[in-house]
């Protein structure tokens, strides 16, 4: 979606096609999974799966003590804040960076979508990781003339293997209305 020339006022700078395809923000192992926050989620939606409720059940039903998948960014997340950070981060930072340096003041999520690669087991940690996937060429919507980008937050194992991925589609723009 960076094909095409722009208008050259509009050209992306190399600073941020240099960011495409480049794991940013990469956190070390979150909490690990774990069955009472598993069983809180539960009990929240009254869901009485007794995969989630029973360990025995949970190895009889799925072969083992896995969580549900709607918990992933759960074990995953950085903290936005910690002891001795200097400052705070914003969930999804590396949206935040894309939008300053394109000098949008405005932006809007216009998509999401996760995909599961496999199950998270109790006790895993993950580690995550932000990645620009890509960038439009201008456009202009009723919102203002703007670019659309995708995020990945990628979730990887101990291994580094894929475990699942959150992709966010954006549209960062002026406040003026077309």
């Amino acid at each position: 979606m960076t094909g095409g020339p722009p208008d050259d006022d509009e050209a992306l700078g190399e600073e941020v096609l240099r960011l495409i395809g480049q794991p940013q923000y990469v956190s070390g192992a979150g909490m690990p999974a774990d069955r009472g926050h598993v069983r809180a989620m539960g009990a929240a939606v009254e869901n009485a799966n007794p995969a989630w409720w029973d360990d025995g059940a949970a190895e009889d039903l799925l072969g083992a003590a896995y969580c549900p998948a709607t918990m992933l960014a759960a074990w995953g997340r950085p903290e936005l804040w910690e002891p001795g950070r200097a400052e705070p981060l914003k969930a999804l930072q590396a949206h935040f960076d894309l939008k300053d340096l394109l000098g949008f003041p405005a932006s809007m999520a216009v998509s999401y979508t996760t995909s599961f690669h496999r199950p998270v087991a109790s006790g895993e940690r993950l580690r995550t990781q932000q990645v620009l996937r890509r960038i439009s060429d201008p456009k202009t919507t009723k919102m203002g003339r703007g670019r659309f980008w995708t995020i990945e937050m990628q979730y990887l194992d101990e291994r580094s293997d894929l475990v699942g991925v959150e992709s966010y589609e954006f549209f960062g723009f002026g406040k003026e209305r077309a």
